[in-house]
């Protein structure tokens, strides 16, 4: 198969690696160099034109092509298997609803994240076990670092220039789990957003870094009171630009909370929405009124409560719904640990659920 780059001779392994870092092609960790042979195989393996363009990547709005994409997947590792993966998400995250533009570019640590449900996960030797966010496994790391290689050498979203983000954070480099499918008493992810089981997906969402919380292992409403209450303070970005936010639970904390008589997320989302709450006398010591509340802007919802009654009590989110919940980690033991990972606000990072299609379909 012709590749339709350029190609640049080097004289060894470590010439190429240092000449990556002086062009800028990586974010500051070591990349596999792309050899043709490398490309090649990847090509060769997703059946679809090297040209082929999945889409624009912002900011820099730099067309996707197929075989930029392999380049890419080389540079962080992957193997063919994963490219599927790889595309699928990419996929999501340039959905209008996600907003990548203003994901890459907002001065808020928002970063893509990529969760990964289906036969997949299992079959490719995914990690949702313990410390599911740092440790892991091949396709975890390298998939999370392909996408962010994507928008990196695609999008063109460096430090300083396109990216503004304040503080960032780490996951900004790579941010892919999946969800521990077998530990969840629940519909999995992505059969709650419209697919069936069987079939493999990828969810891509825009939040913070996680965020955890020690559950303790008190009954289904202790759990859910330690979540509401962390996730209930001034500095929450939620609070202030609605959004969505993660909710991610281990599973010895899904297991309680089914036993508690928490039988679907529905519930789950609607104690939260009742209990994640902030009062008015509160929220006026901090950064005040939310920029959704001084909008006219039609995609932002209003808060159900009375902004002049100091006992009213703000929702972290506009609605139940805005909640994501995903079940995934080690056990939990007694401290029985969760997370929260806030995100960026209505203006995008919503989440968006998309097939992984076999090779050679579109």
């Amino acid at each position: 198969m012709k590749l339709l780059a350029g190609r640049i001779n080097v004289s060894d392994l470590e010439e190429a690696v240092e000449l990556m870092f002086a062009q800028r092609w990586t974010d500051g960790l070591p990349c596999i160099p792309p050899t043709e042979g490398m490309v090649s195989k990847m090509l060769a393996y997703i059946q679809r034109p090297a040209e082929e363009v999945i889409g624009v990547v912002p900011p820099r709005d730099a067309p996707a092509t197929i075989e930029k994409i392999a380049i890419n997947c080389v540079m962080a590792g992957c193997r063919p298997e994963y490219m599927p993966i790889v595309i699928a998400a990419l996929q999501a995250m340039l959905d209008p609803t996600f907003n990548l533009k203003g994901v890459q570019t907002t001065t808020h640590c928002v970063a893509p994240m990529t969760i990964v449900n289906g036969p997949q996960v299992k079959e490719l030797g995914f990690h949702y076990g313990d410390a599911v966010f740092a440790a892991g496994a091949r396709p975890n790391g390298t998939i999370g670092r392909a996408l962010r290689l994507i928008r990196w050498n695609i999008g063109g979203a460096y430090p300083g220039d396109m990216d503004r983000s304040t503080m960032g954070h780490p996951g900004e480099i790579c941010y892919c789990i999946p969800e521990n499918e077998d530990a969840n008493p629940w519909e999995p992810l992505h059969v709650e957003y419209g697919l069936k089981k069987e079939q493999n997906a990828v969810t891509a969402i825009g939040c913070e870094a996680p965020h955890h919380i020690m559950t303790g292992p008190g009954d289904a409403y202790c759990i859910l009171n330690s979540i509401a209450d962390t996730m209930s303070v001034l500095g929450n970005n939620n609070i202030h630009i609605g959004g969505q936010m993660l909710v991610v639970l281990c599973p010895r904390a899904a297991a309680h909370l089914v036993k508690g008589g928490f039988t679907s997320k529905k519930q789950i989302k609607e104690y939260l929405f009742e209990n994640a709450r902030v009062p008015v006398a509160k929220l006026r010591r901090g950064p005040g009124v939310g920029r959704d509340q001084a909008t006219d802007a039609p995609t932002w919802l209003r808060w159900p409560i009375d902004l002049n009654n100091d006992d009213a009590r703000v929702p972290v989110v506009r609605r139940p719904e805005d909640f994501i919940i995903l079940v995934t980690g080690g056990w939990g033991a007694a401290a029985a640990f969760c997370a929260i990972c806030p995100g960026w606000g209505y203006m995008g990072g919503l989440h968006v659920t998309r097939p992984v299609l076999a090779p050679g379909q579109k």
